[in-house]
């Protein structure tokens, strides 16, 4: 028992001298930072003409670097919260910057995990017109059930946006074109 005191001492003391020979090290390579006087401080404080200046002018820069603002916004909110296989509706967004790219999935909300491009009909990758400014999505064929859109990608920036949980079902066997036209009219789509 008295060796196995002894050697957790010897443990302890080793890891002691070597985290103060590591603090010594890191403070020689990298010296602690002096804070500036407080006159410079109040000088800086006081002259906000200056600092607004800039703030306003950051905001077109960051735009004409295709950033996203925290301003975008994701708009597919079909009507009943349902939408039918083989309709068309529309995906939207607010942004105060043009939209040039977004990367898009159809997540299953029980899942969580994205349905294939292929059988959502949904493109991962889209490349937007600056005169559309929105995406026509045919809802491909799909299991029924409960799904949400995530927005992944905007301008090349990594975002994490979705829509809100939506039910996507089948139009029954034997409807006639009508009926289709109306069930996706009155789910906010178009048949065509």
């Amino acid at each position: 028992m008295l060796f196995g005191f002894w050697s957790f001492q010897q443990f302890d003391n080793a890891f002691d001298n070597a985290f103060k020979n590591l603090s010594a090290s890191y403070i020689a390579i990298f010296p602690p930072v002096r804070e500036l006087p407080t006159t410079i401080t109040t000088t800086l404080a006081t002259d906000t003409s200056t600092s607004t200046t800039s703030e306003e002018a950051s905001p077109a820069t960051s735009s004409d670097q295709n950033d996203i603002d925290s301003k975008f916004q994701l708009i597919f909110s079909p009507e009943k919260n349902d939408v039918y296989i083989g309709c068309t509706y529309e995906i939207s967004w607010l942004a105060s910057t043009t939209i040039k790219y977004l990367e898009t999935n159809l997540i299953d909300a029980g899942t969580r995990k994205p349905t294939s491009p292929i059988a959502s009909r949904l493109a991962k990758e889209n490349n937007i017109e600056a005169d559309s400014q929105s995406l026509k999505w045919k809802v491909g064929v799909v299991w029924p059930g409960e799904y949400f859109i995530s927005i992944s990608n905007v301008n090349g920036v990594v975002t994490d946006e979705r829509s809100r949980k939506f039910i996507i079902n089948e139009i029954p066997d034997g409807s006639g074109e009508k009926e289709r036209k109306n069930l996706c009219e009155e789910t906010g789509g178009n048949l065509f």
